[in-house]
Protein backbone atom coordinates (compact mmCIF):
# COMPACT_ATOMS: atom_id res chain seq x y z
CA UNK A 1 0.00 0.00 0.00
CA UNK A 2 0.94 3.38 -0.91
CA UNK A 3 0.79 4.72 2.64
CA UNK A 4 2.47 2.18 4.16
CA UNK A 5 5.43 3.23 2.30
CA UNK A 6 5.33 6.43 2.55
CA UNK A 7 5.06 6.26 6.33
CA UNK A 8 8.20 3.74 6.10
CA UNK A 9 10.08 6.43 4.74
CA UNK A 10 9.06 9.14 6.96
CA UNK A 11 9.50 6.78 9.94
CA UNK A 12 13.49 6.13 8.91
CA UNK A 13 13.72 9.98 8.14
CA UNK A 14 12.08 11.32 11.28
CA UNK A 15 14.19 8.86 13.32
CA UNK A 16 17.59 10.24 11.25
CA UNK A 17 16.13 13.46 12.82
CA UNK A 18 15.85 12.05 16.37
CA UNK A 19 19.16 10.40 16.16
CA UNK A 20 21.06 13.42 14.88
CA UNK A 21 19.47 15.67 17.82
CA UNK A 22 20.76 13.06 20.43
CA UNK A 23 24.38 13.03 18.80
CA UNK A 24 24.87 16.54 19.83
CA UNK A 25 23.72 16.21 23.57
CA UNK A 26 26.71 17.81 24.93
CA UNK A 27 27.79 15.09 27.88
CA UNK A 28 29.49 17.49 30.21
CA UNK A 29 26.54 20.26 30.12
CA UNK A 30 24.39 17.27 31.09
CA UNK A 31 26.87 16.30 34.24
CA UNK A 32 26.47 19.99 35.21
CA UNK A 33 22.83 19.72 34.86
CA UNK A 34 22.99 16.50 37.07
CA UNK A 35 25.12 18.00 39.95
CA UNK A 36 22.71 20.59 39.80
CA UNK A 37 20.08 18.78 40.63
CA UNK A 38 22.03 16.69 43.27
CA UNK A 39 23.23 20.02 44.94
CA UNK A 40 19.70 21.24 45.04
CA UNK A 41 18.15 17.84 46.72
CA UNK A 42 21.26 17.76 49.29
CA UNK A 43 20.61 21.18 50.44
CA UNK A 44 16.61 20.65 50.48
CA UNK A 45 16.29 23.63 47.52
CA UNK A 46 13.28 23.38 45.29
CA UNK A 47 13.01 22.40 41.49
CA UNK A 48 10.97 24.31 39.28
CA UNK A 49 10.26 23.14 35.82
CA UNK A 50 8.27 25.21 33.11
CA UNK A 51 7.40 25.67 29.38
CA UNK A 52 4.70 26.14 26.97
CA UNK A 53 2.56 23.09 24.86
CA UNK A 54 4.37 20.16 24.44
CA UNK A 55 7.07 21.49 26.85
CA UNK A 56 4.89 22.00 29.18
CA UNK A 57 3.78 18.31 29.24
CA UNK A 58 7.16 17.35 29.58
CA UNK A 59 7.40 19.89 32.82
CA UNK A 60 4.69 18.22 34.46
CA UNK A 61 6.50 14.33 33.20
CA UNK A 62 9.65 15.52 35.15
CA UNK A 63 7.40 16.55 38.44
CA UNK A 64 5.83 12.88 37.99
CA UNK A 65 9.04 11.35 37.51
CA UNK A 66 11.40 12.91 40.00
CA UNK A 67 8.29 13.16 43.06
CA UNK A 68 7.35 9.53 41.91
CA UNK A 69 9.03 6.88 40.17
CA UNK A 70 12.28 7.18 42.14
CA UNK A 71 11.01 5.24 44.45
CA UNK A 72 11.57 2.36 42.85
CA UNK A 73 15.30 3.28 43.59
CA UNK A 74 15.51 5.44 46.49
CA UNK A 75 13.21 6.48 49.31
CA UNK A 76 14.28 9.98 49.43
CA UNK A 77 11.71 12.71 47.65
CA UNK A 78 13.01 15.42 45.72
CA UNK A 79 11.32 18.67 45.84
CA UNK A 80 10.30 19.52 42.22
CA UNK A 81 7.67 21.45 41.05
CA UNK A 82 6.04 21.69 37.51
CA UNK A 83 4.77 25.42 37.54
CA UNK A 84 2.41 24.59 34.39
CA UNK A 85 -0.23 22.88 36.25
CA UNK A 86 -2.28 25.08 38.25
CA UNK A 87 -4.91 25.94 35.87
CA UNK A 88 -6.52 28.57 37.87
CA UNK A 89 -3.28 30.54 38.57
CA UNK A 90 -2.34 30.10 35.35
CA UNK A 91 -5.62 31.61 34.01
CA UNK A 92 -5.94 34.28 37.04
CA UNK A 93 -2.35 35.99 36.16
CA UNK A 94 -2.42 35.91 31.81
CA UNK A 95 -6.08 37.42 32.74
CA UNK A 96 -5.13 40.21 34.98
CA UNK A 97 -1.68 40.59 34.27
CA UNK A 98 -0.34 39.37 30.66
CA UNK A 99 0.96 35.29 29.82
CA UNK A 100 4.40 36.60 29.95
CA UNK A 101 3.80 36.69 33.88
CA UNK A 102 2.65 33.40 34.03
CA UNK A 103 5.73 31.52 35.87
CA UNK A 104 7.00 34.24 37.28
CA UNK A 105 4.34 35.37 39.36
CA UNK A 106 3.69 31.85 40.41
CA UNK A 107 7.87 31.90 41.48
CA UNK A 108 7.51 35.31 43.68
CA UNK A 109 7.15 34.72 47.90
CA UNK A 110 8.35 30.76 46.90
CA UNK A 111 11.52 30.90 44.90
CA UNK A 112 14.98 31.45 47.15
CA UNK A 113 18.55 31.44 46.55
CA UNK A 114 19.80 28.22 45.57
CA UNK A 115 16.63 27.07 44.00
CA UNK A 116 16.47 25.55 40.58
CA UNK A 117 14.57 26.22 37.28
CA UNK A 118 14.44 24.47 34.40
CA UNK A 119 13.20 26.40 31.05
CA UNK A 120 12.05 23.86 28.06
CA UNK A 121 11.49 25.46 25.01
CA UNK A 122 12.23 24.34 21.36
CA UNK A 123 13.10 28.05 20.14
CA UNK A 124 14.41 28.87 23.32
CA UNK A 125 12.67 32.38 23.10
CA UNK A 126 9.25 31.83 25.05
CA UNK A 127 9.20 35.82 26.93
CA UNK A 128 7.23 34.03 29.60
CA UNK A 129 10.45 31.49 30.09
CA UNK A 130 12.98 33.91 29.46
CA UNK A 131 11.54 36.13 32.21
CA UNK A 132 11.21 33.70 34.70
CA UNK A 133 14.96 32.56 34.29
CA UNK A 134 15.83 36.18 34.75
CA UNK A 135 13.84 36.47 38.29
CA UNK A 136 15.55 32.87 38.99
CA UNK A 137 19.22 34.81 38.53
CA UNK A 138 18.63 37.95 40.02
CA UNK A 139 17.20 36.16 43.15
CA UNK A 140 20.22 34.08 43.47
CA UNK A 141 18.90 30.64 41.68
CA UNK A 142 20.36 28.46 39.07
CA UNK A 143 18.99 28.40 35.54
CA UNK A 144 18.61 25.54 33.32
CA UNK A 145 17.58 25.39 29.75
CA UNK A 146 16.69 22.62 27.76
CA UNK A 147 16.83 24.30 24.12
CA UNK A 148 16.96 23.56 20.51
CA UNK A 149 16.59 25.71 17.18
CA UNK A 150 19.10 28.39 17.56
CA UNK A 151 19.26 28.11 20.99
CA UNK A 152 17.07 31.75 21.40
CA UNK A 153 17.41 34.53 24.46
CA UNK A 154 17.45 31.17 27.12
CA UNK A 155 20.66 29.67 25.51
CA UNK A 156 22.35 33.42 26.48
CA UNK A 157 20.65 33.62 29.73
CA UNK A 158 20.60 30.34 31.23
CA UNK A 159 23.46 29.45 33.40
CA UNK A 160 23.51 25.77 32.08
CA UNK A 161 22.22 25.73 28.81
CA UNK A 162 21.64 22.03 27.50
CA UNK A 163 21.06 23.24 23.55
CA UNK A 164 20.86 20.43 21.48
CA UNK A 165 20.50 22.06 17.41
CA UNK A 166 18.00 21.32 15.39
CA UNK A 167 16.48 23.07 12.00
CA UNK A 168 14.03 25.92 13.26
CA UNK A 169 10.47 24.81 13.29
CA UNK A 170 10.96 21.00 13.57
CA UNK A 171 9.00 20.49 16.70
CA UNK A 172 8.80 17.16 16.72
CA UNK A 173 12.32 15.65 17.58
CA UNK A 174 13.76 18.08 19.83
CA UNK A 175 10.54 17.84 22.17
CA UNK A 176 11.33 14.10 22.03
CA UNK A 177 14.48 14.57 22.69
CA UNK A 178 13.79 17.22 25.54
CA UNK A 179 11.34 14.74 27.42
CA UNK A 180 14.48 11.58 26.74
CA UNK A 181 16.96 14.05 28.92
CA UNK A 182 14.33 13.80 31.90
CA UNK A 183 14.59 10.14 31.71
CA UNK A 184 17.92 9.47 30.82
CA UNK A 185 18.19 12.02 34.17
CA UNK A 186 15.86 10.27 36.35
CA UNK A 187 17.09 7.07 35.93
CA UNK A 188 20.89 7.90 36.08
CA UNK A 189 20.08 8.48 39.23
CA UNK A 190 19.67 5.52 40.36
CA UNK A 191 23.28 4.46 39.47
CA UNK A 192 24.84 7.88 41.31
CA UNK A 193 26.29 7.18 44.50
CA UNK A 194 25.58 10.75 45.41
CA UNK A 195 21.86 10.93 45.25
CA UNK A 196 21.72 7.66 46.57
CA UNK A 197 23.46 8.83 49.69
CA UNK A 198 20.99 11.41 50.44
CA UNK A 199 18.96 11.09 53.32
CA UNK A 200 15.10 10.22 53.57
Amino acid sequence: MKRTLLLKNYLEDYIGRLTDILNKIDSEKLGQVVTAFIEAFKNGNTIYVVGNGGSAATASHMQADFRFFVRYFSKFRPKIVALTDNVPMITAIGNDNNFEDVFVEQMRGQFVAGDVLIAISASGNSPNLVKAAEYANKLGGKTIAFVGFLGGKLNEVSTIPLYTPNPKGDYGPIEDVHMILNHVIVNYLSKDEEFLAIPE
